[in-house]
């Protein structure tokens, strides 16, 4: 088990969506999402920043926006804006000499912006109710 400061690192069981009310991964920007697992305090912390990343480019960190604890194992959050695609969960530590340590989750997380995205935002996208 990994440690940090003396605390348990965090373990991501499931990412819902309550937009397109999915739970496999797929996620909507612009609107929240709950993450369900253990040792999620450290998500909430001062020195930490919960952050996607793009699969593509492994070196942009988007922060996630209002980190909050629901529950003892829920954590909810809002995505930013950003585009299709494939992104990875990771935690920003920020440590007393200025550096960060970067830990990235390894469960894939789609941004899709078609059927089940913002249609609202994006209503080119919307392929109907095929």
């Amino acid at each position: 088990m990994l440690l940090v400061e003396g605390s348990s690192f965090p373990v991501i069981q499931e990412v819902y969506d309550p937009l397109s009310r999915r739970r496999n991964g797929t996620i909507t920007p612009q609107a929240p999402i709950i993450i369900t697992g253990c040792n999620l305090e450290m998500l909430t912390w001062e020195n930490t920043r919960l952050c996607i990343i793009p699969a593509v480019n492994d070196k942009i960190l988007i922060e996630l926006n209002n980190v909050h604890r629901c529950s003892e194992d829920k954590v909810c959050a809002i995505l930013p804006q950003v585009d299709e695609g494939e992104y990875f969960l990771a935690l920003k530590i920020l440590m007393k000499d200025k550096e960060c340590f970067i830990y990235i989750f390894s469960e894939p997380l789609i941004v899709s912006l078609k059927r089940y995205g913002r249609v609202d935002m994006y209503p080119h996208y919307y392929d109907g109710d095929k």
